[in-house]
This record gives C-alpha cells, structure tokens and sequence, in this order.
C-alpha cells in the first residue's frame, strides 16, 4: 500500500472507531491479531480484546473525541499526533461518572501496516493523568 493509503487508514480509524464510535468498521482496519504494545492502558491485544476495551473508554467516555493534529508516514508505519477532548459521563471500572472533562493536548501512537490494516500499534499519552483526576472524586475540604 502506498503511503498516502495507509495514512488515510489510520485517518479512518481515529474518525470512523474513535470519534464516532463505528465499530462495524473494524473489520476492515484492525487485523484479527492485532498486537497492541500498549496494554498496559487497559485495551487488550488481539482485535476483539482491544475493541472490548475501545468500547469501555467510549462507555466512559461517550464523547470522546480526538483532533488529528499530524499524520507521517514511513513504509509500513504511520504516526500521529492527537489531542483529546471528552467528559467522564459514564461508569467504568466500578466508578461512576463525574462529569470532569478530560482535555489531553497530546497524545500519539504508532501503527504497523500490512496489507492496508492495522497489526500493531503503540501509543503514548499525557491522558493518563487526567484521566485519573476525572476518575477521582472530588475532595471535599478540611
């Protein structure tokens, strides 16, 4: 696949599975083994595993939204660069919702390309910590 294509795949899965939450699209972007080596954050590997934990954060998150600040291509991998914007309005782990707004001025991930779907992917993120603050109820004063 040309660049250009597999720019526009990555595109496609930030808008069309990220932003409007479109799973029946997957399919055709994430291959059944997808490895994601950022399990860590709570989204597992494999396709099925890493949609189930895609549909726990846009529970949780059900306006997530990403803005699409860059996108490089290099062979068979991609990167981007995203912000993130979205309000804790739904329960997750056992905690429910806060109402905090969650706005992460960065975030990028990496993609490994073969025969136009996502195998693998990395991410990193300043997320996390906002996450939590959302996640965490507020303190009252002492």
């Amino acid at each position: 696949m040309s660049l250009e294509a597999n720019k526009s795949i990555v595109r496609r899965y930030l808008e069309e599975i990220i932003n409007r939450g479109d799973f029946a699209v997957a399919d055709e972007i994430i291959a059944p083994a997808y490895v994601n080596h950022s399990a860590g954050s709570g989204i597992g590997t494999g396709r099925d595993n890493y949609l189930q934990g895609l549909r726990a954060v846009r529970t949780a998150f059900p306006d997530w939204h990403v803005t699409i600040e860059e996108v490089l291509a290099d062979g068979e991998f991609v990167t981007d660069r995203i912000t993130i914007d979205a309000t804790h309005t739904g329960s997750v782990n056992g905690v429910a919702p806060t109402g905090r707004r969650i706005v992460a001025t960065l975030g990028m991930h990496m993609w490994r390309l073969v025969d136009g779907r996502l195998v693998e992917g990395w991410y990193v993120s300043d997320v996390l910590r906002d996450v939590a603050a959302a996640l965490t109820p507020e303190q009252s004063s002492r």
